[in-house]
């Protein structure tokens, strides 16, 4: 009977151990194949040249977590009236009411994360937050105060500017500082009005570029002179209401004050005219954010992690001016990046070739960093004219088509198409379903591609195409072919769906004599066939006939 017993706990103790192993190992499973869903807020878009960097280093910060990012941008610095605020403000309910589950928030700069405080209770209230960019120290810490929520400051690095500026130009004493009325440009004054505050000693005139219109601000620093010199915070707008990109900025500082050295405490727009100094990096900053955000959908909680108000820095020159001031490689901090920078070995062969042939690897090492970096910096460009979800053209890059053939009076057609029903599709199998009927669409797209026909996704389920050479039968044999490359159906997780599609085409100088009308002349066929039951092209020709 004790042998009996003794074998009977020993069998059941070790179904036990079996049992307990494999309710680990589901639960473990479970755990790493779990998708965490992200709301990524920016408050700029592609166009602005810091935003690629941002994404890639917060991507790069969440290694190998599982995401889905749903990235919303609010090109704030371009649209951010009250019509405009309420309509993203729409968009964003109807995303989030739609989802209803996000695991986590992040708020890219000072609009998004205004926007997600003074709708965080309604919208957010249980989600964790991770914040980045804020040019507004004191907004950043109250934001990393509140609850569940933290991120990263955009600390400038006033101070170590401020002593680069009197090493390398120990003449000039008269700081003029640029800014503008931005929501990024206040938060900027505000902080280097505190750092101005700590210098009584320094000379400084803050200028507000939006207080000036353009031709008052060509002549103000038309005025400036030998012992000035210019700290470029923000500029995108003038007081005429005029709008320009970081580039645009630059150019118009530098073209109209020349022989003024420009510092930039971010390194975007280095190369056009700046000279360069000690910058904020968006990447590193997006990265540290995403190392947060691995953290915190780790189960780590947001409390727990501090407002991160360190310098996130990089040092940058442009060479070109620093030729203009004669500024030498030696007086620079060391590690210094110098863009567009030239070296000559010529002499310093001739005098020391032992230790030239050693240098001339040095430099084969110099030339495959400096095409790495032009590789970085092409895909960057590409990504701008990307659309991100489908990875073919967006409305960027078919608009610029676009131009480029108004430009040269240069005959073309556009098609215009969309999914037939397909909000109905979102409502029924849910947005994840919808994505994959867009990427789908988008792939049948681009297999019809080729060397004079190219397509572009618009927005939502637009799409549009642009080809040369028009003809009626060209045109024809196009939208067929579209027609019969959605005709299978398509594979999805909730799993296969019938689709359909509608199209409009209409072509310069066949349809319009103004090549400028050809896209609306598009439209408008496109909702010829909607109005005739969908699932079809229209020439747009063909309405002129039958009207």
């Amino acid at each position: 009977m004790r042998n009996y017993c003794l074998k009977f706990f020993l069998i059941t103790y070790s179904i036990l151990i079996l049992l307990f192993s494999s309710v680990l190992k589901v639960s473990a499973d479970g755990d790493s194949e779990r998708q965490y869903r992200i709301l990524f807020i920016s408050s700029y878009g592609f166009s602005n040249p810091a935003v690629p960097s941002q994404l890639q280093g917060f991507e790069d910060g969440l290694g190998q977590v599982n995401v889905d990012i749903s990235y919303e941008f609010m090109d704030a610095d371009k649209y951010y009236g009250g019509l405009d605020l309420m309509n993203f403000d729409k968009y964003i309910r109807y995303k989030v009411y739609s989802i209803r589950s996000f695991d986590l928030l992040v708020v890219a700069d000072d609009s998004a994360l205004r926007y997600a405080i003074n709708n965080r209770n309604e919208l957010f209230p249980d989600t964790p937050m991770v914040f980045m960019g804020i040019n507004n120290r004191t907004e950043a810490i109250t934001a990393s105060a509140m609850k569940n929520a933290t991120g990263i400051a955009e600390n400038l690095d006033f101070e170590g500017n401020y002593e680069l500026m009197k090493e390398l130009f120990p003449d000039r004493t008269h700081l003029y500082v640029i800014v503008d009325s931005t929501i990024a440009g206040l938060a900027d004054y505000v902080e280097f009005m505190k750092f101005r505050d700590a210098h009584p000693e320094m000379k400084s005139t803050v200028i507000n570029a939006s207080s000036y219109t353009r031709n008052g601000l060509r002549e103000l620093l038309g005025t400036f002179e030998s012992d000035d010199i210019i700290l470029f915070l923000d500029f995108s707008l003038d007081g005429e209401k005029n709008a320009y990109s970081l580039q645009n900025a630059a150019e118009f500082i530098s073209e109209y004050a020349p022989d003024i050295p420009i510092i930039r405490l971010t390194s975007t727009d280095i190369g056009y005219g700046v000279l360069g100094g000690i910058s904020y990096s968006y990447y590193d900053a997006g990265k540290m954010a995403g190392e947060i955000s691995a953290k915190i959908l780790s189960g780590e909680s947001a409390d727990s992690i501090p407002l991160v108000t360190s310098a996130v820095t990089a040092t940058y020159f442009e060479q070109h001016s620093m030729d203009k001031f004669d500024l030498k490689n030696s007086q620079l901090p060391k590690g210094a990046t110098i863009i567009n920078e030239h070296q000559t070995f010529a002499k310093f062969y001739r005098e020391n070739k032992l230790i030239s042939n050693l240098m001339i690897v040095i430099l084969l090492l110099l030339i495959v960093i400096i095409v790495l970096l032009n590789i970085a910096n092409n895909k960057r460009k590409k990504l701008i004219k990307m659309d991100f979800m489908t990875q073919m053209p967006n409305r960027k890059k078919i608009m610029e088509d676009i131009v480029q053939a108004v430009t040269a009076s240069t005959p073309y057609g556009i098609i215009m198409l969309d999914v037939d029903r397909f909000k109905s599709i979102n409502d029924t199998y849910g947005h994840k379903v919808g994505d994959e009927v867009i990427v789908a669409v988008a792939e049948k797209l681009k297999k019809l591609s080729k060397k004079k026909l190219s397509f572009a996704r618009l927005g939502g389920d637009e799409f549009s195409g642009i080809f040369m050479e028009p003809s009626e039968d060209k045109a024809r044999k196009i939208c067929e072919s579209i027609i019969k490359s959605v005709k299978d159906p398509i594979k999805t997780s909730a799993g296969d769906l019938k689709i359909t599609v509608s199209i409009g085409c209409a072509m310069y100088p066949l349809d319009t004599k103004n090549s400028k009308d050809v896209m609306e002349c598009a439209d408008k066929a496109l909702y010829e066939t909607k109005e005739n039951g969908r699932n079809g092209y229209t020439l747009f020709d063909s309405i002129n006939k039958s009207g």
